[in-house]
């Protein structure tokens, strides 16, 4: 008569636990840690804009505002590049182009477009908060349109007669749509 009991029980418990685990996931938390909302990390890159989040802390507000724009910047400059090097070595790749010399020569037009086009970000978000020590801590958020970016590397390779030679505009932007609707799709 137990054992009848003790195997419906048993039963019972592991149907229990193997219709619980189908649920809804709860986020358990590690003891003494809590999740935190970060103003401005909804900001990332899309398929329209490339973005950079920054954060810095300092006791003078100008200064946390400028380090955090600093560190946006920096953020931006490097998926800018990242992206771009994808882009030229599929346009290189789709191209057949075999020469070093235009890699190098793009590779420089490139970090001249990415650097040009930090002087020109748009703050996306701007949040600032204070401690309970006084000292301001600020999060920012900078953005650099797709399309701009990609009609200064085009004005840029149509100016460079190194680059003018090789350079397919039609089949660049067609190389750069690519890489964009990957990069829509990867996020």
């Amino acid at each position: 008569m137990k054992k009848p009991f003790l195997l419906i029980t048993a039963a019972a418990f592991a149907a229990g636990a193997m219709f619980s685990s189908c649920g809804p996931k709860s986020v358990v938390a590690v003891a003494g840690e809590r999740e935190v909302s970060v103003p401005c990390a909804e900001f990332s890159s899309d398929d329209k804009f490339f973005r950079g989040v920054g954060t810095a802390q300092s006791g003078d507000l100008q200064s946390a505002r400028e380090r955090a724009r600093m560190a946006a910047n920096a953020e931006l400059a490097t998926g800018m590049s990242a992206t771009i090097k994808s882009v030229s070595e599929r346009y290189v790749n789709d191209a057949g182009i075999t020469a070093a010399d235009f890699a190098q020569t793009f590779e420089s037009l490139t970090r001249q477009v990415v650097n040009q086009q930090i002087n020109n970000v748009r703050v996306a978000c701007n949040r600032t908060t204070q401690t309970q020590n006084g000292m301001y801590r600020v999060y920012m958020a900078v953005e650099a349109s797709k399309d701009e970016v990609l009609a200064a590397l085009e004005r840029q390779a149509a100016a460079d007669q190194r680059v003018q030679t090789l350079f397919d505009r039609e089949r660049f932007r067609q190389s750069y749509e690519a890489e964009m609707a990957e990069f829509a799709r990867g996020n």
